[in-house]
């Protein structure tokens, strides 16, 4: 690991210039598009070069177990920067893991699994709980305790980097109706990757059935744990977001048509406009979201991940359309990485929740309601999300 600290705006540029070299080198713009589908959706040698070389994933690890214990703003910082550049690397799971793990320390897996984290010797991922806390479905399995010996079962979706981890964390539901936060080796369960709409994302069906379990803490918090996973999903579409943003005004400063740069045309510059708007609102959630997950209350926490959620989502998903526009015929191409950038875009815009539901949350939350409060919701947006996930080209 060639990082010893990571405090500071001066550390954390630095720190992202490196990720930006490490990736130019290992995985670079040019041909990103064919290796994305010759390799499918996660890169092994850029892992080997982050996870351990430079150790990312110590960022969010506290130094207790190894890590470096660093401010959320330059885990976010991070987060961006592979978002930005479409990384097919276990980060943004690996900093929901370490979240989830750090609040329950005492016990020794716990520990041992956020020493592997620090190390990048180690993929931990996480099943991320639905909004419906109470039942199995929502991403809750049911947990069996037989003579001491603790098991899962059930079946879940969407759960990123499963495929690739080595332990997986789950909330589950005993007999008693009681839940707490489990632990289990991806060996131990029935794993499935699937052909999702990203191709930079890896996305798996698990299913456990008795599946040998450690119960972690039975205080869990899921509805945090969510939280974080939102918070970290928003700072990789910030990525996406300011990338096309970028791209889209490099391409428009050097394209002539009918003899003119088509920077210069009135539409050209309202629709960039548009886009930079949406990218500074989302650069203000995420600022807001890293604040909140450090010193804010979990109402604070929860109100600003429901903003992220849905200020990067959408800054994501018109900065990509937009991208694909101002490139015109070139942008449509299958070797050109814009579609990559929607596809990501699309992908994370219902992965833990669609628009709509982090809208309602937000109203929720302002207006002083419990989330079981604000009645059943429909299934549109259900159907919508998992369109979206699991649609593939034809």
């Amino acid at each position: 690991m060639i990082l010893s600290s990571a405090a500071g705006a001066e550390d954390t540029a630095l720190l992202v210039d490196t990720i930006r070299a490490a990736v130019g080198r290992t995985d670079p713009a040019d041909g990103r598009s064919e290796r994305v589908y010759r390799d499918g959706p996660v890169d092994h040698d850029l892992w080997s070069v982050l996870g351990r070389e430079v150790g990312v994933g110590a960022l969010a690890v506290p130094e207790s177990f190894g890590g470096l214990g660093t401010s959320y703003a330059t885990v976010a910082a991070v987060l961006e920067t592979l978002g930005a550049e479409l990384t097919r690397v276990p980060v943004l799971g690996g900093v929901v893991a370490a979240g989830t793990l750090a609040r329950c320390p005492e016990h020794p897996l716990a520990g041992d699994l956020l020493t592997g984290i620090a190390a990048g010797t180690r993929i931990v991922a996480t099943v991320i709980p639905g909004d419906g806390l109470d039942s199995p479905g929502e991403g809750i399995l049911r947990a069996d305790d037989t003579d001491g010996a603790v098991t899962l079962t059930g079946t879940v979706h969407f759960v990123l980097d499963a495929d690739i981890a080595d332990t997986v964390l789950v909330h589950a539901v005993d007999r008693r109706g009681a839940l707490g936060l489990y632990a289990v080796e991806r060996t131990d369960l029935r794993v499935e990757r699937m052909e999702t709409t990203d191709a930079t994302r890896s996305l798996a069906r698990l299913e456990a059935a008795a599946a040998p379990a450690t119960l972690l803490t039975d205080r869990p918090e899921p509805a945090r744990v969510r939280d974080l996973a939102l918070v970290a999903l928003a700072c990789d579409s910030l990525g996406v977001a300011r990338a096309c943003l970028d791209a889209a005004v490099g391409y428009a400063k050097e394209r002539i048509q009918f003899g003119r740069l088509i920077g210069e045309f009135q539409a050209i510059k309202h629709m960039l406009a548009e886009v930079a708007v949406a990218v500074e609102l989302a650069d203000s959630a995420v600022a807001h979201a890293a604040w909140a997950i450090e010193e804010g209350t979990d109402h604070d926490l929860a109100e600003a991940a429901a903003i992220a959620a849905l200020t990067c989502g959408d800054a994501a998903g018109l900065a990509s359309a937009t991208n694909i526009q101002v490139h015109g015929g070139i942008g449509f191409t299958w070797e050109h990485t814009a579609h990559l950038y929607y596809r990501r875009a699309l992908s994370s815009s219902v992965l833990w929740g669609t628009a709509d539901d982090h809208a309602q949350r937000l109203y929720r939350l302002a207006t002083g309601r419990s989330d079981r409060e604000g009645g059943t919701p429909s299934s549109e947006p259900a159907r919508e999300a998992a369109t979206a996930l699991s649609a593939t080209e034809a």
